[in-house]
């Protein structure tokens, strides 16, 4: 006798993420790398100079009350790009890293790509480096942590590539203090604490940004006599930038969409700690076994979701404003439809 009448279904454990995690997860995933692949990013060459003047290679220090001072360095844009292998025209500044010369191509390889190493006083140190100058590279914040501190009067560069456009979630982690001007590198980002930078890179919001908002809002429709169900759930994509130009922009990129059909990753079997194929550490450092987007579609296809497929519908700009002249928001909601097999 079956006993599938007396258990919940949709989900095997409390502990496993359900839809809307699970959407939110591949959404901002798909948009982070499907910008990167159309250019979403800016390299910075030892030497690179703003339009404004400063130095955009150069690294301030930090004054992080988690580390002791001397060990912290940013630079003026978070969100460092650690991918490579984009079908773009030109790359990022990152190099894929061999521990041996036999693992196979990317990302069978030994070690992802990444930031190669960073100048100390005209000293090149390498990512791989040991001793006092060994560091590790915080990828979303920005920054080179040293394993210990180094002289706060050092002159650090390096080469890195960043996002223009970040996509986050709108989550709690969402609402923070926007920073203007953050493509400069000029004035009060040479001055430890000061203006702008006076806050951690975690608590600044860089522009222009996408931030995806699973909305309590969903439908149920019959899939095929047997089981199954069509979800359908309303997605939110909060879109601020700092020009009207780039707020229009990025409206018409994400509601050109509408109607692609995309592949799903389960997030739980990404996570899990045997296989921890999550490109990123808890510190924003690349990982050994970390994939890119393409890979984690491929290799962990949600089976959650019938033939592990999303697609976009019912597209619409629903909210266009002006905050202030130097803040312009915009909205575009989506349905987004999934299948779920019959339990």
């Amino acid at each position: 006798m079956s006993h599938a009448s007396k258990n919940l279904k949709g989900f095997e454990n409390v502990g496993d993420n359900t839809l809307n995690t699970l959407l939110q997860d591949n959404l901002v995933e798909f948009f982070d790398w499907g910008l990167l692949e159309k250019g979403n990013f800016f390299n910075i060459d030892i030497p690179t100079s703003g339009h404004y003047g400063g130095d955009k290679h150069k690294l301030r220090l930090v004054d992080d009350p988690n580390y002791n001072s001397g060990q912290v360095w940013e630079g003026f844009r978070s969100n460092w790009v650690w991918q490579s292998g984009l079908s773009y025209q030109s790359q990022p500044n990152v190099i894929q890293k061999m521990l041996e010369d036999t693992s196979g191509d990317y990302p069978n390889q030994e070690r992802p790509p990444g930031v190669s190493g960073v100048f100390v006083d005209s000293v090149f140190r390498p990512a791989s480096g040991v001793g006092p100058y060994s560091f590790h590279v915080d990828y979303p914040k920005g920054r080179v942590v040293f394993g210990s501190a180094i002289s706060s009067t050092s002159d650090v560069q390096a080469e890195f590539s960043y996002k223009w456009i970040n996509v986050v979630r709108a989550d709690q982690a969402f609402f923070r203090e926007i920073q203007y001007r953050s493509q400069r590198a000029d004035g009060d980002f040479n001055y430890a604490a000061s203006g702008d930078w006076s806050q951690l890179a975690q608590t600044r919001m860089q522009l222009p940004v996408i931030a995806v908002e699973a909305v309590s809002r969903r439908e149920f429709s019959p899939f095929q006599l047997g089981g199954g169900q069509y979800v359908n759930t309303d997605v939110l994509f909060h879109v601020l930038a700092e020009q009207e130009y780039d707020r229009d922009k990025l409206l018409d990129i994400v509601s050109l969409q509408n109607e692609k059909t995309i592949n799903v990753f389960d997030s739980d079997k990404v996570q899990d700690w045997q296989v921890r194929a999550f490109p990123l550490d808890w510190r924003g450092m690349t990982r050994p076994s970390g994939l890119r987007y393409p890979e984690l579609v491929d290799d962990f296809r949600s089976t959650k979701v019938f033939n592990g497929d999303l697609r976009f519908k019912d597209a619409a700009i629903t909210a266009v404003s002006t905050v202030n002249p130097n803040l312009y928001h915009g909205v575009v909601r989506t349905s987004t439809e999934v299948i779920l097999p019959g339990i």
